[in-house]
Parts: C-alpha cells; structure tokens; sequence
C-alpha cells in the first residue's frame, strides 16, 4: 500500500500543524515525515512492544519497538498516523 500525495499531506498536517495525538494500536497504519509514501502496519501491542510491518513487497517481516520509546526516542518522533479518514479522501 502506498499513499497519495495528498493523503500524505493531510496526515503530515493533522500530526504536526493541528497536533493530532496517537496511542498505537493494531491495525493502525502510520508513515513517515521522509518524502516518500509509503505506509507501516502496527501488528500488535503487547508485553511492552509495537510489533509493526512494511506494507509493500512479498516479505511480512515484523519489526518490534519498546512501547515507551516508539514515539518518543531515536526515530519515534518522525512516525505519523494515517487515521482511517485520511484514507477516503
């Protein structure tokens, strides 16, 4: 799955300029602030982990991030939350 341009923007423009909060939870989608469109899945939350993976390609390969640090350490900061209205515009 990838994103728009403007599904991009406006999920950019709700986490950084209206400051939409988030608290991950399976089945979220979020993206990046890099200039690309591409999507991650939240898998899961448990035992103190996001367990996530990349929505592209073949592979399902999950990654796992301690749940205190997921949005507020090292590359937390960049994540952004595609909520599922952005998606239908």
């Amino acid at each position: 799955m990838k994103l728009t341009e403007k599904q991009k923007l406006e999920a950019m423009a709700l986490r950084f300029y209206q400051g939409l909060e988030w608290a991950p939870e399976a089945g979220h989608l979020y993206t990046t602030s890099r200039a690309d469109l591409e999507v991650y899945e939240v898998v899961k939350v448990e035992g103190g982990k996001v367990f996530t993976r990349y929505t592209e390609g073949e592979t399902a390969e999950v990654s796992e991030w301690p749940a205190t640090e997921f949005l507020t350490e090292g590359f937390g900061p960049k994540r952004v939350w595609v909520p599922p209205f952005v998606l239908s515009n």
